[in-house]
């Protein structure tokens, strides 16, 4: 592989500019969500001020709580949050809800100094509380609008035109809030030159790539190259990009568990097992009772309703329970609203004994989209995912999680494969990883990906993350039938 000289004297001059013309070029984007995050705060302020003046309490200082919102603000830009492309879900929550604790906290601390803290620590609490709840769904709303304006995310190249890189492209285009926008493509094999990978053109070689860089930000996705090879591609793309991404050779591990460090000059990386940490899962467990009792005492007034609209809507009981496997690969009673009719197995038999396109259909994902089973109050409960409700019962009984693995039919183990070994591990979830990517438009195998790659990455951010996501893909009715 050619690779041109890093040397050259005005290629660090080079670099410089085009860090300083990166930075000019984000700046829009990053007002946007610092103004954002001021009109977040401001809002916050005013509701607890409001709270406040009602309930014959201390108002606060205006002043000083704006100075913590100055703090606040620098510390979020400290954190890589303006504008925070290439931030991972779970990893901006947790900078989010991580940073803006700790001003509460050094607020509160501040207030304890000088023994002002009495008048003002509800205020301060409800105060951050409500900016932590109004600054995230302010930055989603906005983000959300510069990504339909075609205003966010950097420009990057990616050198490598094989499988990872294809997939690489292919997560970044679908998930446009991570920022990094895929433009061109090169790769050494000529054969690939004037193609597309996954919509984006491979437009040359790596000489190419170093020679006339087309963006300020490069992907190396060759993880399959020799290790001395690898060096002097880092090495070069480095010295000719203002900024660089490796995608290493680490496939199967678990990713977002990664910690990097080093011995000397020699990096190295942690890999921490999240599943066996005693406190993430009693953290899990307790935040799973707690939404899950809290959730069930608020919806119980619609939990009858739905009763009666299935019990006036066919024969049979509301309720049923399905056998699932369970951590450790336990059956349990999974109980859910009853959206078919009481001979759906025989009219399932029926129906795939006769039509060979809807047995094609079902062998791949293992559901129907027209399926002649649902009755008209099951369908429109299917497709709101209210039919789940009655799971909350099952997570208060341990049998399940909130967020978790798809919980599996017994007569699916086999299937399965070697993946079970995994996935039974952990109690099965409401929601998880797959429903709210993919839902039901996945295969049975990518499903089980998906679970897997969840497990192995699992932690409380991740699971806060899909809660989010799942509120959202429910009212949109994304993909379920």
């Amino acid at each position: 592989m050619g690779l041109r000289s890093s040397s050259s004297p005005g290629l660090g001059v080079s670099v410089d500019r085009s860090t300083r013309a990166l930075r000019l070029s984000e700046l829009p984007q990053s007002l946007s969500l610092v103004l954002g995050d001021l009109l977040s705060a401001a809002l916050a302020l005013q509701l607890t001020s409001l709270f406040l003046g009602a309930t014959g309490r201390p108002a606060l200082n205006w002043s000083d709580s704006l100075i913590w919102v100055g703090f606040w603000i620098l510390w979020r830009a400290y954190q890589g949050l303006y504008p925070g492309y290439g931030r991972s879900p779970q990893t901006e929550l947790r900078l989010h809800t991580v940073g803006t604790v700790q001003l509460l906290g050094a607020q509160l601390a501040a207030a304890f100094a000088v023994h002002q803290l009495a008048p003002s620590a509800l205020g301060l609490v409800l105060q951050w509380g409500l900016i932590l709840v109004l600054a995230l769904l302010i930055r989603y709303g906005l983000r959300s609008l510069l990504i339909r304006g075609g205003q966010y995310g950097r420009a990057i190249s990616v050198i490598g035109a094989g499988q990872t890189a294809a997939l690489t492209i292919s997560h970044l285009r679908s998930n446009p809030a991570y920022g990094l926008n895929p433009v061109v493509a090169y790769d050494d094999n000529p054969a690939l030159h004037g193609t597309l990978l996954e919509g984006v053109p491979i437009v040359g070689t790596l000489d190419d790539a170093l020679n006339a860089p087309r963006t300020a930000q490069a992907l190396i996705s060759i993880p399959g190259a020799r290790a001395e090879v690898l060096q002097r591609v880092v090495n070069s793309v480095y010295a000719a990009y203002p900024s660089t991404w490796v995608v290493p050779d680490l496939f199967g591990v678990p990713n977002q568990a990664l910690q990097p460090h080093n011995i000397g000059s020699i990096a190295s990386l942690e890999i921490k097992n999240n599943l066996r940490s005693v406190q993430a899962r009693f953290v899990k467990r307790m935040l799973d009772l707690l939404l899950s009792v809290v959730g069930l005492t608020l919806i119980f007034p619609i939990l009858l309703i739905i009763a009666l609209l299935i019990r006036l809507d066919s024969e049979g009981p509301a309720i049923y329970r399905a056998e699932r496997l369970g951590r450790d690969g336990k059956a349990f009673p999974c109980y859910k609203f009853r959206s078919m009719y009481q001979n759906a197995e025989q009219r399932l038999v029926e129906l795939l004994a006769t039509d060979s396109d809807r047995r094609a259909e079902y062998e791949k994902y293992h559901k129907l989209r027209d399926d002649p089973r649902v009755t008209r109050v099951g369908a429109f409960l299917r497709k709101t995912s209210l039919d789940e409700l009655p799971q909350l019962l099952n997570v208060v009984l341990g049998q399940m999680s909130l967020i978790g693995p798809r919980p599996y039919l017994p007569r699916e183990r086999p299937k399965m494969g070697e993946a079970a070994q995994e996935i039974l591990l952990v109690s099965p979830g409401m929601t998880g990883y797959w429903q709210v990517n993919e839902r039901n438009e996945s295969t049975f195998e990518r499903r089980l990906d998906m679970d897997r790659f969840y497990i192995a990455n699992w932690s409380t951010w991740l699971d806060a993350i899909i809660l989010i996501q799942t509120v959202r893909v429910v009212l949109m009715g994304k993909g379920a039938y």
